[in-house]
């Protein structure tokens, strides 16, 4: 995928998003979907819905945590943990195929960010989406950009595991990491949160 994009760049053709079928198999309503995905960066994926069909595109993965995942690549599942349920995971990725958990407790912010999570695993060339306590060029982006989130993060990281005011930090370094090997816009960088 890296190779078409820079192909694209290098013959002077714009790049753009990464097309991405969705698929909500079960009673998920698609308007929540439509939301949710729109706090994903449309400079890097542009999402168009399918229509899922059981052991056509997509299967529940007996060896995940019977967890329902796309068969196809470029291709993101979302679904309710109380139509398919699953129990110590909220996603799961393999090449640009992913699928996300809806449990019905979490924000819509918060889901944004599982899906931006899930997507990241599938961008060749940058660090893992999982690798925000123990990286280093995130406390290197956080020092230079954020000195006050800095100087709380390295304190105590763990604690911040799965908290997604530094979650959409990191999310934006890994984004605008690819966008500056690819030619594609970069994300503006969010305002500093409140750590406390």
């Amino acid at each position: 995928m890296l190779d078409r994009l820079r192909r694209r760049f290098l013959s002077g053709a714009q790049p753009g998003p990464i097309p991405m079928t969705v698929l909500v198999p079960g009673r998920l309503d698609h308007t929540v979907i439509r939301r949710t995905l729109d706090g994903v960066p449309s400079t890097v994926w542009a999402f168009r819905c399918g229509e899922p069909r059981e052991n056509a595109n997509w299967h529940v993965w007996r060896d995940w945590h019977e967890m329902p995942f796309p068969l196809g690549d470029r291709t993101i599942l979302i679904f309710s943990a109380a139509d398919y349920p699953v129990e110590g995971v909220a996603g799961g990725a393999a090449g640009s195929r992913c699928s996300v958990a809806v449990f019905g407790t979490e924000t819509g912010d918060v889901l944004a960010l599982r899906c931006w999570h899930e997507l990241l695993h599938g961008l060749p060339g940058i660090e893992s989406s999982d690798a925000m306590l123990e990286s280093a060029a995130f406390r290197a982006f956080l020092a230079e950009n954020y000195r006050r989130v800095y100087d709380i993060f390295v304190r105590d990281p763990e604690r911040f595991r799965h908290d997604p005011r530094p979650q959409r930090l990191f999310y934006t370094m890994l984004t605008n990491a690819f966008a500056a090997r690819t030619g594609l816009q970069p994300l503006p960088l969010p305002p500093a949160p409140v750590l406390d």
